[in-house]
């Protein structure tokens, strides 16, 4: 494996040991914001970077976007039910996330098949960087943003939804 190939493939996998920082910080009462804040914002800086640092060291992959999108989905379904456990959140939030993921999964290998890698969806795309957005807002200011992210969760669920619906429009099968 190339250096680069290497480098970008640690970018994408630091979000899977983020997410297990945020589990061990979260279960032993260390739960300060800074910190946890400090971690979903490194998390969402290494999703920024690692497909611009695989186009520019020209060591893209369907591989490498298997690991980008497994690392994405771990580190927000993780941090998301861990700050629903707490209720700042509604459960059903990490659910959906977990549900379009699946479906991501599912069509892009049914559609695309596992050499291509992921197809993406522009709601989809939305709903990913909505996703890292709540997760960095829940991490710094989980106290005042909780009633307020309560209250928008029912938007979210729609977007989950809607782009749900997006990526179910274009199965062959719909045409």
């Amino acid at each position: 494996m190339r250096a680069g190939a290497i480098l970008v493939a640690v970018t994408s996998a630091l979000r899977f040991v983020l997410a297990a920082g945020w589990i061990a910080l979260w279960y032993t009462a260390r739960r300060d914001p800074p910190v946890l804040g400090s971690i979903a914002i490194v998390a969402a800086a290494s999703d920024f970077l690692d497909g611009r640092l695989a186009r520019m060291l020209r060591v893209e992959s369907a591989g490498g976007r298997w690991l980008d999108a497994l690392a994405d989905v771990t580190f927000i379904v993780v941090a998301l039910a861990i700050e629903s456990s707490s209720g700042a959140i509604p459960a059903y939030i990490p659910l959906l996330v977990a549900i379009l993921f699946t479906q991501y999964a599912l069509d892009s290998l049914i559609l695309g098949g596992p050499r291509t890698g992921p197809i993406g969806s522009r709601l989809g795309h939305f709903a990913g960087v909505v996703n890292f957005g709540l997760v960095i807002a829940l991490a710094f200011a989980p106290a005042t943003l909780g009633r307020l992210m309560r209250d928008i969760a029912p938007l979210l669920a729609v977007l989950y939804l809607a782009a749900m619906v997006e990526r179910a429009a274009r199965y062959p099968w719909h045409a």
